[in-house]
């Protein structure tokens, strides 16, 4: 992102009135001119082809003294998915202003994907720079916040259906720290002392990033509305080492009656699964370590009385807002929100998490409207007959004085104004949602739920490197990986291959388990590739006598696997996204699943639902992937290597090194590593991060 212009800033420019953009300046001095490149996946709404320069340089574009305005622009709109359900479908608008050229693929309904070149940034009254601005309407906004409301409801718990970034908890007034947790993490409190006792609300925020667990506390400005200090230094790993990476071992040692749940109590303060996951007992603790005022202590974050919520709520304490206290139709800002901010001197810390709704300020049917105040004068402002416009300041004996505008130079301005502006259909008709760009994208690149789209996007066309005359002549098209990810299949004896709604499971356990980052989920469906073939089957193939012989009692891998009973092979053969082989691995997954003990998926033929179910399919890979440790021999014995779970591994980076170490814990023999599972890792990789270069063995599956 190039430097931000901060006299038309978001979401008042320098004359106090609403912008529901920024403008982002640039220079081709010296260097091949960056293209202005889309945000998002999207669709273009609309689109305007940039007048030449001759032209920007005379009125109506050229308002300025010395050079123009720049006129194109394209209006993308961009439908996507940040949870599950209907409440997790969303949509919202990005709008490029002010462009000097625009790509030939710009076209009304042109699908365009996210990093793709849209045009190159024009002038605005002769400096370098293009407006951008994001922006969604009133059905969206409840779906993008979860609210609707200035501040997030604090009397109940935040929304499940999104759940990202951050992990946030409400410590009402009254809240008990104590000077350690109990030693068999119950909740009975014998034994621990009391520390502290709140006399005011806190506000803390949970940051899991790279085997890091980071614990912050706020608690409201007595003095300042809407300000919240922080107490302490962050807390990194009060409560153990590389606590993020370890969040499976202490799930078996915390809860053992469900570790599986509590392995979710770790990870977001509540169980989200509950469709899938039961916590038992239900009252079981989450004991963490934060800082209160003048010291720290241990608190219980499970407490009902503590509610939870995550960055998907967009918490007011962070900084967000949702201002549309300003009832007027015009452009000039008359928000006591933002006045009140302004007085307190919080206005410029806070303002890019403002929310704000205003109306469009490119309709041009509603032109008048937004700005015919610069002629006649405010409601509240004095007008005198020397054309000018006094406006007393509230609360204080200052007062504002402007001029006002001729009906010439209105005209003159209004000129210009419709050649700017354009016919925006519905979204000109009320007020829209508009955010900070910048603090939108850095916000939503928090959340990692992936839409059906977004997985189709990061499996590559082709299944090998370089690309087989088979791959060739019969690549991976759209509707087939559809097929794959959303309807059960079955191979040629009708058993059950790969369960229904994959789509659906996947980002759920992609979430739970922490591969929420760029990195993690390259690595992850790198193994994909090779794992499911791509999502084909999550069962792995042979006859039963092929078991029998390779795996039941009396042969070697019978033996490592723990198989005992005739028939074991075909029983406890390879299921799931990363293939739970063998009896013993199918205990270990049931005593994770329901506790010490149990022998569910031992037990048929709930062994099966490991191939049948998609989320127990993809819940044993992420078991898997959470509880692997790789081992390296030293001085004749076995020690760990590395940290807990292959995130760690993945963490590593992107390299050709850290794509086989990530290998290497799920394939020891690197198989299909060179021709399957490098290149579908560098393929998802180039999908999530920022890079414009793509790899010439790059292939999309496209429509």
């Amino acid at each position: 992102m190039m430097p931000v212009n901060s006299r038309r800033a978001y979401p008042l420019n320098a004359s106090e009135s609403w912008h529901g953009g920024i403008h982002i300046s640039h220079t081709d001095a010296g260097i091949t001119p960056e293209k202005v490149r889309a945000i998002a996946d999207g669709t273009v709404v609309s689109f305007r082809k940039p007048s030449p320069p001759e032209k920007r340089d005379q009125f109506p574009l050229k308002y300025a003294p010395v050079r123009g305005t720049d006129d194109g622009y394209i209006l993308l709109k961009h439908e996507t998915e940040i949870g599950s359900g209907e409440g997790g479908k969303v949509v919202f608008y990005s709008l490029y202003m002010h462009l000097k050229f625009l790509e030939a693929e710009i076209k009304a309904d042109a699908k365009i994907y996210r990093k793709d070149p849209l045009g190159s940034s024009g002038m605005t009254d002769g400096q370098n720079e293009f407006h951008f601005q994001v922006f969604c309407d009133d059905d969206n906004i409840s779906k993008l916040t979860g609210r609707c409301t200035q501040e997030l409801d604090i009397s109940k718990d935040g929304r499940t259906d999104a759940v990202y970034g951050d992990i946030h908890f409400y410590l009402p007034a009254g809240t008990t720290f104590y000077d350690k947790a109990p030693a068999d993490n119950s909740t009975s409190t014998a034994g621990i002392s009391e520390r502290y006792t709140s006399n005011a609300p806190l506000y803390v925020s949970m940051t899991m990033l790279q085997g890091n667990c980071t614990m912050v506390t706020r608690k409201k400005n007595t003095q300042i509305d809407g300000k919240y200090d922080l107490l302490g230094e962050p807390l990194v790993n009060a409560d153990g080492e590389d606590y993020e990476y370890n969040l499976y071992k202490t799930a078996m040692r915390n809860y053992k009656e469900s570790p599986s749940a509590g392995f979710e109590l770790l990870r977001f303060g509540r169980v989200i699964n509950t469709d899938h996951e039961t916590l038992v007992p239900a009252d079981a603790p989450l004991w963490m370590t934060v800082n209160y005022p003048g010291g720290k202590g241990v608190v219980n974050l499970a407490d009902p009385s503590i509610k939870k919520f995550s960055d998907a709520d967009f918490p007011h304490w962070t900084g967000w807002l949702l201002v549309d206290d300003d009832n007027d139709t015009h452009s000039q800002c008359n928000s006591a929100i933002i006045k009140k901010l302004q007085e307190e001197g919080s206005y410029e810390t806070q303002k890019n998490r403002l929310i704000c709704c205003l109306p469009f300020e490119w309709e041009k049917s509603t032109i008048d409207v937004r700005y015919k105040w610069l002629m006649t004068g405010l409601p509240w402002e004095q007008c005198t007959p020397e054309k000018t416009a006094i406006w007393q300041v509230p609360g204080s004996q200052e007062s504002k004085v402007r001029m006002l505008m001729s009906e010439e130079d209105y005209d003159k301005f209004k000129q210009h104004a419709e050649a700017l502006c354009f016919d925006s259909g519905a979204l000109g008709s009320g007020k829209l949602w508009h955010f900070n760009p910048v603090d939108f994208i850095t916000h939503m690149r928090l959340c990692s739920w992936l839409s059906l789209n977004d997985i189709i996007k990061l499996v590559r066309k082709y299944q090998k490197s370089p690309v087989a005359v088979y791959d060739r002549r019969h690549p991976l098209t759209i509707d087939e990986l559809t097929k794959r990810l959303t309807e059960e299949g079955t191979n040629s004896a009708g058993d059950v291959k790969r369960p229904a709604a994959i789509n659906e499971a996947l980002p759920k356990i992609l979430n739970k388990y922490g591969i929420n980052t760029p990195i993690r989920i390259s690595h992850f469906f790198g193994q994909m590739a090779a794992e499911t073939g791509r999502f084909d089957s999550l069962v792995e193939l042979g006859s039963a006598n092929y078991f029998s012989i390779h795996y039941d009692p009396g042969t070697d891998q019978g033996h490592k696997l723990g198989n005992t009973l005739t028939g074991d092979g075909a029983r406890f053969k390879g299921r799931g996204s990363i293939h739970l082989t063998g009896r013993a691995n199918y205990g270990h997954y049931s005593e994770y699943r329901q506790g010490s003990g149990s022998n569910y998926f031992t037990t048929e033929p709930h062994n099966d639902l490991i191939v049948e179910d998609a989320f127990f399919a993809f819940d044993a890979g992420g078991y898997y992937w959470s509880s692997k440790q790789k081992y390296i021999s030293r001085n004749g014995r076995l020690v760990a290597s590395g940290k807990l779970g292959i995130n760690y591994w993945a963490d590593q980076g992107a390299t050709h090194n850290d794509a086989e170490e990530v290998t290497r814990r799920i394939n020891p023999g690197r198989m299909a590593f060179e021709d399957v599972r490098w290149p579908a890792f560098k393929h998802a990789w180039y999908v999530l991060n920022d890079s414009t270069e793509q790899e010439t063995d790059y292939f999309a599956i496209k429509e």
